[in-house]
């Protein structure tokens, strides 16, 4: 019997065709198991899903202050720089700050796309493109008018990231103050030349990174001062603060008591989610004041004492 000399190629053929349809299948339960997965993390973590659409909301909220904690006078809380906490995180967010008083709006930064964004999080590549609405940082600079200072906390350190950022403030009108936190030393040394009327403040969120920057001259020539977790700030942190000639603002408090502890170690501003402690710091008289580097930053007394 004759052999059909046709055989073998049907048979890699048949084999071609099978080994795409598995591959056909792989992928097809991989979209699917993509898709359930990002689902689920919609529907079961909605804060994460929030910071991939449109950044962490601002956690803003006013809740009346007890009267009977206010150890200092109406100037002396005035002094104090208050910090809406992240509300630049929308547009909304910023105008109910402003509308409280708020001296600075704080507004995290991120790239996305060669577009500065206002976000918490750097949004995932993929699924940023398609699904973030998070405000550009342009509009919510626009929304802040009327605050003494905007502070720009920068999320990133790509090369690309911190030269958007500078071409940003180098296009911004001189007459807005603009303050500007990072973690990094190096953004922080580079915006001083491209942006040297910027008032820069190194990020400290622990004792390590304080450690840290007592022992770099360089960057002490740097920088204007410190934003800092309120925990790491003591008596002693705060004295050597203060004889640097460094400004201290105090990230994120909410309680009125320790208001009052910080304001006696001799900050110069405090960042709250509270409105009405945001409020008690907008003083009897609002207007524009101006940030500088302090020659020293004498503790505050208390009116009671």
């Amino acid at each position: 019997m004759m052999s059909n000399p046709l055989a073998p190629r049907f048979t890699w053929a048949r084999r071609v065709a099978a080994a795409c349809r598995t591959v056909v299948v792989v992928l097809a339960c991989l979209v699917i198991s993509g898709c359930l997965v990002l689902l689920g993390i919609f529907v079961f973590d909605p804060d994460g899903s929030e910071e991939w659409t449109v950044g962490r909301r601002p956690n803003q909220y006013f809740t009346d202050i007890d009267h009977d904690l206010r150890t200092f006078s109406n100037d002396a809380y005035g002094a104090i720089w208050g910090v809406a906490h992240n509300s630049g995180g929308s547009i909304e967010a910023t105008l109910e700050a402003r509308i409280n008083g708020a001296d600075v709006i704080e507004v995290d930064v991120v790239e996305l796309d060669g577009v500065l964004y206002s976000a918490h999080t750097p949004p995932l590549p993929f699924l940023g493109q398609r699904w973030f609405r998070g405000p550009r940082l342009e509009r919510v600079w626009a929304a802040s008018f009327g605050a003494d200072a905007v502070m720009l906390d920068l999320k990133e350190t790509s090369p690309g990231y911190v030269r958007l950022v500078g071409d940003f403030l180098e296009s911004r009108s001189p007459t807005r103050q603009v303050i500007v936190s990072s973690r990094s030393p190096w953004i922080l040394q580079l915006l001083r030349v491209r942006a040297p009327d910027t008032v820069l403040l190194l990020s400290v969120p622990d004792d390590t990174v304080l450690r840290a920057m007592q022992n770099n001259e360089d960057l002490l020539e740097t920088i204007d001062g410190i934003t800092v977790r309120h925990t790491v700030l003591d008596a002693e942190n705060a004295v050597w603060l203060s004889d640097r000639g460094l400004l201290v603002f105090a990230w994120t408090v909410n309680d009125l008591k320790r208001v009052n502890e910080l304001m006696r170690l001799g900050v110069d501003g405090i960042t709250s989610d509270n409105l009405a402690i945001i409020n008690l710091f907008a003083g009897d008289v609002r207007g524009e004041r101006e940030i500088r580097r302090p020659s020293s930053t004498p503790p505050i007394e208390n009116q009671n004492e």
